[in-house]
């Protein structure tokens, strides 16, 4: 499963919207601290049937809570409840519309879940934000899974401008061990993949050729390369 990437998960909440809770009523402000009481009590205990409940009990009680709002899209994403964890964030992100956290989530879970046009759309929102190169090449890999190559090129070319040779980047093996490499050996090995989708096995093996000679270990580059010349 792959794990949120750009943003630490946070599960201390709030304290501070007590205070808020308790200018609407004594009756309101204790209902919350209850509520947090719970949460902290199935942090303690390990349980994520009571922590939801209690992330359920903060939202009722301040629905425009964003940090039980993020605890519990999180909660649903790391358990794979992908569809869930997604429709928590979108409400979160018709509140808070720049919030990064949610849209990266947003993003994770079309992607898990093999939306990928979607996940595109949410991704690119991202980068608009942030300008990191690891959401960019993430969209340029998920443009090549939808056959939109020449979007995915430009995209590629935009880091190229951009990297460094010690700029690296953390891919999945087939093992779902994580491989870190150089972004441009990266960028090869994409590009070889784009060429075997378009027919064009020589510029494929010469891209996981000059990505191999980047990164030797690089696990992926080498079975594309192994399955052309199988071929």
């Amino acid at each position: 499963m792959k794990k949120i990437k750009f943003f630490v998960l946070a599960l201390g909440l709030m304290l501070g919207s007590v205070s808020v809770m308790a200018q609407d009523s004594t009756y309101l402000s204790n209902e919350y601290a209850k509520a947090l009481a719970l949460f902290d009590k199935s942090q303690k205990y390990n349980d994520a049937i009571l922590t939801k409940q209690a992330l359920f009990e903060l939202l009722v009680l301040n629905p425009n809570d964003s940090s039980a709002m993020r605890t519990l899209s999180e909660l649903y994403y790391n358990s794979q409840q992908y569809t869930s964890s997604a429709l928590v964030s979108l409400d979160m992100l018709e509140r808070y519309p720049n919030n990064e956290v949610a849209l990266e989530i947003v993003a994770l879970c079309y992607e898990n879940l093999r939306l990928y046009d979607r996940a595109v759309e949410y991704y690119e929102k991202l980068w608009l934000k942030t300008e990191n190169i690891n959401v960019q090449y993430q969209i340029s890999y998920l443009q090549y899974s939808l056959k939109r190559f020449a979007e995915s090129e430009a995209n590629l070319g935009q880091i190229e401008t951009k990297i460094t040779a010690e700029d690296k980047i953390s891919l999945t093996k087939s093992d779902g061990a994580v491989q870190e490499i150089p972004f441009a050996a990266a960028i090869a090995n994409l590009r070889g993949l784009m060429a075997v989708e378009q027919g064009k096995n020589d510029e494929a093996k010469v891209q996981f050729n000059k990505a191999i000679s980047i990164s030797p270990d690089f696990e992926a580059a080498k079975n594309s390369l192994a399955g052309l010349n199988k071929g």
